[in-house]
């Protein structure tokens, strides 16, 4: 009764009352998650529990767990809805391992059933072993503070934060569980990869915490005390956190955000990080796991970096430093490798013959054309490289594009257009517009740089000085 009580205390916690939901329930048909599935058919209608099994594929007798499970569920009047999934081949394909691929599988099938079958939270038998596992492996990995919190006995689903993922088990101990089984003579099933060595999980259980226990034998606990610590530590920080943003946030969209860097150059260490963390949890509610490194580089380049300078701060998401701003932005990788950009602001002379470097490794160079070849000239249809009359030699300029600025894109009869129409009639990245090189002479544009020139530089027989103009990666 003593973990039945258990179960009823946290579910008593979520939003809705428990006899007014569904609950998806992860069962693999071990102790843990048999023992749960029989306390929630003891306290609930079975109606209300769907049954969530995944096979993962790996081992000969997963077919027959999956029977097992079946059968159970069906005595005891649940739902059960079985999946199959090539693990190893998952894993293959993303660069995971067999552990993350198996975990990350389990959570979208678990999201999947929940999302088709409208339930609120699911539910998983995870207990306090586990957890104390958790927390060493964490460390064993150079987790944060985060991390040696373990895991959350009610938590956001991971890949889909408006799900809840709820363990109620998470403060019952193994031994607990098992002699719950024994009590109502459940027949659980063994499954033998718990002690394949090849699972970090399976060493840290079988060897490491078992190493410990001859330095304490009350390591375990001393695990699970420390995970408590820190999770309360993370929840004030936390608070503090949000706080930060929301104090430095200037603006934002679905997939971008602004940040007043004073303000951020005046946070401690510690919240500096967390609140890059907090803007990839905000942008990528999707983004499983944010590593240090990333962090730190990003953090640095905001702290240190010169106006222009960018990092990347997780999966699509760049940092890029400007003058009194820090701008967070969605942009893939291809676009910023193969886009041409400014290192900043500043407006800059281009000689001829001369170049001037530009973001990312870009090169952007002027030069004389001794001889005109016309058909060459009119034929060409390489946006890097382009011929311009720009009559006196030695005005150019490469500069960004001005607010409300316009000219005439060659072919147009003369007629103007804003260069942001333009950009945005020719699908450039929004975030990539306000950093694109422009050539000008002091009177007007000469080229939007990757796309058209002005109409009044083009060049005609009569054109006494052809200068070529050329845009160009290194090493490219």
């Amino acid at each position: 009764k003593m973990l039945s009580k258990q179960v009823t205390a946290v579910l008593k916690t979520l939003p809705q009352p428990p006899t007014q939901q569904q609950f998806v329930v992860g069962v693999s048909g071990g102790p843990d998650s048999l023992a749960l599935l029989h306390m929630l058919c003891d306290l609930y209608a079975p109606a209300q529990l769907i049954v969530a099994h995944l096979d993962h594929g790996l081992r000969p007798e997963s077919v027959e767990e999956a029977a097992f499970v079946k059968a159970t569920t069906v005595a005891w009047g649940c739902r059960f809805h079985p999946k199959q999934v090539d693990v190893t081949k998952l894993a293959a394909e993303n660069g995971w391992s067999i552990e993350e691929a198996g975990r990350n599988a389990r959570y979208a099938f678990f999201a999947e059933l929940a999302v088709q079958k409208r339930a609120t939270a699911v539910l998983v038998a995870h207990h306090a072993d586990d957890q104390a596992e958790t927390v060493l492996m964490n460390l064993l990995r150079g987790a944060g503070l985060a991390g040696l919190s373990g895991m959350r006995t009610i938590s956001p689903l991971p890949g889909r934060p408006d799900l809840l993922l709820v363990r109620p088990l998470l403060k019952v101990s193994r031994r607990e569980i098992e002699a719950y089984c024994e009590t109502h003579d459940l027949r659980p099933i063994s499954d033998e990869s718990n002690t394949n060595p090849d699972f970090l999980r399976n060493r840290v259980r079988l060897e490491l915490i078992p190493l410990l226990a001859d330095f304490n034998p009350h390591v375990q606990r001393h695990l699970l005390q420390l995970s408590e610590l820190a999770a309360a530590d993370t929840e004030f920080l936390g608070k503090l956190t949000g706080d930060a943003y929301h104090a430095l946030l200037l603006d934002s969209g679905s997939s971008w955000l602004i940040l007043d860097r004073p303000e951020f150059l005046m946070l401690p260490l510690s919240l500096q990080r967390r609140v890059l963390r907090q803007i990839v949890e905000v942008l990528r509610p999707y983004q499983f796991e944010i590593s240090f490194q990333v962090i730190e580089q990003a953090r640095t380049a905001a702290v240190d970096g010169g106006t222009g300078t960018q990092a990347p701060l997780s999966g699509d998401l760049m940092l890029t430093v400007r003058y009194d701003q820090l701008e967070i932005q969605a942009v893939s990788e291809v676009t910023l490798h193969d886009f041409p950009q400014l290192v900043d602001e500043l407006q800059r002379p281009l000689a001829i013959p001369g170049e001037i470097e530009l973001a990312n490794g870009w090169r952007l160079g002027a030069k004389l054309v001794k001889s005109v070849d016309m058909a060459a000239i009119e034929s060409n249809r390489d946006l890097l490289r382009v011929f311009v009359d720009v009559g006196e030699v030695g005005q150019l300029r490469v500069r960004p594009r001005q607010f409300g600025e316009r000219f005439q894109p060659l072919g147009m009869n003369g007629k103007s257009a804003a260069v942001q129409d333009v950009l945005v009639n020719r699908k450039v990245a929004a975030p990539l517009r306000p950093h694109l090189p422009i050539v000008a002479l002091p009177e007007h544009l000469v080229w939007l740089v990757g796309q058209h020139i002005d109409e009044r530089v083009k060049v005609t027989a009569v054109t006494g000085h052809v200068v070529e103009l050329r845009c160009y990666k290194q090493g490219a």
